[in-house]
C-alpha cells in the first residue's frame, strides 16, 4: 500500500512541476483511483512525452548543418535511449515482481526521463 501511495505522490508532484513548462498535453491522473486507469493514464502521458520528444528531435536534426553533426545527434539519442531504459529498469525493477502498479511506475519513470531529454534538446536548439 505504501508503494502505491508513494508512486501516486511521485506522479502528482511530477505533473504539477511540469505543467507550467510542458511542451505537450498531459492528462491529470490525480483524480483516478483504479490501478488499471492509473496505468492507462501514466501510459498516455509517457506516449505524449515520447511524441513531443520525437517531434523535437527531428526538428533539431533538421537544424544540424552537416552530416557529422547529424550523426553525433543520432548517436547521442541512441545512447540516451539505452541509458533511459536501463535507468528505469533498474529503478522500477522487473515486471514480474512489480505487481499491478509496475506499468504505472515504468511509464512514469520513462516520462520523467523523456521530459529531461526534451529540456536538454530545447537547450541545444537555443
Amino acid at each position: 500500500m505504501h508503494r502505491i501511495l508513494f508512486a501516486i505522490a511521485c506522479t502528482l508532484s511530477a505533473t504539477s512541476v511540469l505543467a507550467a513548462d510542458n511542451p505537450y498535453k498531459q492528462e491529470d491522473c490525480g483524480k483516478l483511483t483504479v490501478q488499471m486507469e492509473l496505468n492507462e493514464c501514466a501510459g498516455a502521458n509517457y506516449a505524449a512525452a515520447d511524441k513531443a520528444l520525437n517531434t523535437l528531435y527531428w526538428g533539431t536534426m533538421a537544424l544540424q548543418k552537416d552530416l557529422n553533426a547529424r550523426m553525433r545527434l543520432q548517436a547521442s539519442e541512441h545512447d540516451w535511449i539505452a541509458r533511459r531504459d536501463k535507468s528505469c529498469a533498474d529503478e522500477v525493477g522487473p515486471q514480474e515482481e512489480g505487481g499491478s502498479i509496475w506499468a504505472m511506475e515504468m511509464s512514469t519513470c520513462l516520462q520523467e526521463r523523456t521530459d529531461d531529454r526534451i529540456r536538454a534538446l530545447e537547450r541545444m536548439v537555443q
